[in-house]
C-alpha cells in the first residue's frame, strides 16, 4: 500500500493506494481527517477531478465534526453511564473486594475491585468483562451467518478500534471485530459481522458488494445508521 498527498483549500487529503476498482472517501473523528482509498493505477489528476466533485460533502463533514462537542474522557467512578447492548447502566464502584468482578443488574453494572484502584484498574476491568461478554455472544452468530452466506472465517479477533467497527483480512480471511460492539444494540453487531463475512465473497465496496448485503441482511442500512448514533 502507497501514500499520496493532495489538498483542498488548504486541508491535507492523504491517499492510499490500494488492489481495489473503486474511490472511497473517509472523514475521520474527532477533527475531520481526509482520507482516500484509491485504485493503484489511477491518476493523481482523476483523484483531484474526484476530490473537486466531492468538495461540498468534504467542507460539510469536516464542519460537523468541528461543530461537535467533544466528549469528556471516562472517569469509571460511581454515578457515570456506560453502555451494554444498546442500554445505559449507572456504574457502582464498590472497593476493598477480595475478588475482582462485573455485575449488571436493574440498570446499574457493579463494580467489584480492590482498594485504591486507579482509573486505569477500573477500566481494564470493565474491558475485560465487555470482553467476555462478545465472547460469549458471538460463536452462535458465526455459526449463523457462516453457514447462511456460505463462508468460514479462519479466526475472529477482539480489539479496540478507533476508526472502525470491523476489518476482514481476506487473504488469511482473518476478521477483527471491534470490541465496543458489545455497547451497542445486538443488531449491530450482527451487522458488521455479517459486512465482514461477506468481504470473503466480494472483497471491495462494489456493487456485487452491496447486492450480497441487500440479499443477506435487507435491513442492513437501517442497522448503520442505528451503528452511528
Amino acid at each position: 500500500m502507497t501514500k499520496n498527498f493532495l489538498e483542498l483549500d488548504g486541508i491535507p487529503i492523504e491517499i492510499l493506494r490500494k488492489p481495489i476498482k473503486n474511490i472511497y472517501f473517509r472523514i475521520y473523528p474527532p477533527d475531520g481527517d481526509v482520507k482516500i482509498s484509491a485504485p493503484l493505477r489511477l491518476h493523481l489528476n482523476l483523484i483531484r477531478n474526484q476530490i473537486e466533485a466531492k468538495r461540498t460533502w468534504i467542507l460539510t463533514q469536516r464542519a460537523k465534526f468541528k461543530t461537535q462537542t467533544p466528549k469528556l474522557p471516562m472517569t469509571f467512578e460511581s454515578g457515570e453511564q456506560h453502555e451494554f447492548l444498546g442500554k445505559k447502566y449507572t456504574l457502582i464502584i464498590h472497593e476493598d473486594m477480595k475478588h475482582s468482578k462485573i455485575v449488571i443488574e436493574d440498570g446499574y453494572i457493579h463494580c467489584y475491585i480492590k482498594s485504591q484502584p486507579t482509573p486505569a484498574d477500573k477500566q481494564k476491568l470493565l474491558e475485560n468483562w465487555y470482553r467476555q461478554q462478545m465472547k460469549e455472544h458471538l460463536p452462535s452468530l458465526i455459526s449463523k451467518w457462516e453457514s447462511r452466506i456460505g463462508v468460514k472465517a479462519n479466526s475472529w479477533r477482539i480489539r479496540v478500534m478507533r476508526t472502525r467497527w470491523g476489518s476482514c483480512n481476506t487473504l488469511k480471511k482473518r476478521i477483527w471485530l471491534n470490541l465496543n460492539l458489545i455497547k451497542k444494540p445486538s443488531e449491530c453487531l450482527e451487522y458488521v459481522l455479517v459486512h465482514e463475512l461477506i468481504h470473503l465473497l466480494e472483497a471491495s465496496h462494489n456493487r456485487r458488494f452491496y447486492t450480497f448485503m441487500d440479499q443477506f441482511l435487507p435491513q442492513w442500512r437501517d442497522i448503520k445508521v442505528l451503528l452511528t448514533q
